[in-house]
């Protein structure tokens, strides 16, 4: 009696390893457009965008902004935001190493974990000195306002709090896997003596 064929699985190994690696590519170019797009429209924010608009962005009411604002206060304050942004950049550059890893099938490796474990740690410190950033254009912004109506913001919003949460957590979760790798090289390491003594017969 013969026994029918079995049917290829839609979830195969292989086919998983495939969609995984065609996933991370895209995703490894997502993060080169981003590099090379953020910058420009970043910049051109700044040197256009109504002070309503940058007061919204630092959680402040629309029409805090005594007047418009002079050129140095666009210049200081982009500068000032170009330090968080810069950070990111860079976590993106890390993201875009570690995800080229896994696009070659590189998954479980020390060299990914640790692109993803600076990838997480610079998008923490990309989020958290932006919560300085904001009370320093809060400043910055309202220099020129009238005495008295001058302001100084001190606080972290949702988005910035849920942002460091997550970072946080993709750092621990690299952190803990980079670990594991240690450990299973180690262990290869310890056992391939005996290995190589199991598969040569002795004469």
């Amino acid at each position: 009696m013969t026994l029918p064929a079995p049917k290829p699985s839609l979830f195969s190994p292989d086919q998983d390893m495939l969609r995984l690696k065609r996933m991370s590519h895209l995703l490894s170019l997502l993060c080169l457009v981003l590099i090379v797009a953020l910058p420009p429209l970043f910049a051109w924010f700044w040197a256009v965008a109504a002070p309503a608009q940058l007061a919204a962005r630092i959680n402040l009411p629309a029409d805090v902004v005594q007047g418009p604002l002079m050129l140095w206060q666009r210049v200081a304050g982009g500068s000032v935001s170009a330090v968080p942004l810069g950070l990111l950049l860079a976590g993106l550059w890390q993201a875009r190493k570690c995800l080229g890893l896994f696009a070659d099938g590189h998954i479980f490796t020390l060299q990914a974990v640790t692109a993803l474990k600076r990838f997480a740690s610079l998008a923490t410190a990309s989020f958290a000195s932006s919560l300085l950033a904001s009370t320093v254009l809060s400043t910055l912004i309202t220099f020129n306002n009238a005495p008295g109506t001058r302001q100084i913001s001190i606080g972290i919003s949702t988005d910035q709090a849920i942002a460091l949460f997550f970072a946080g957590m993709v750092w621990l979760m690299a952190a803990v896997i980079a670990q594991g790798c240690i450990w299973l090289k180690k262990m290869q390491i310890l056992f391939r003596p005996t290995l190589r003594a199991r598969s040569c017969p002795s004469l």
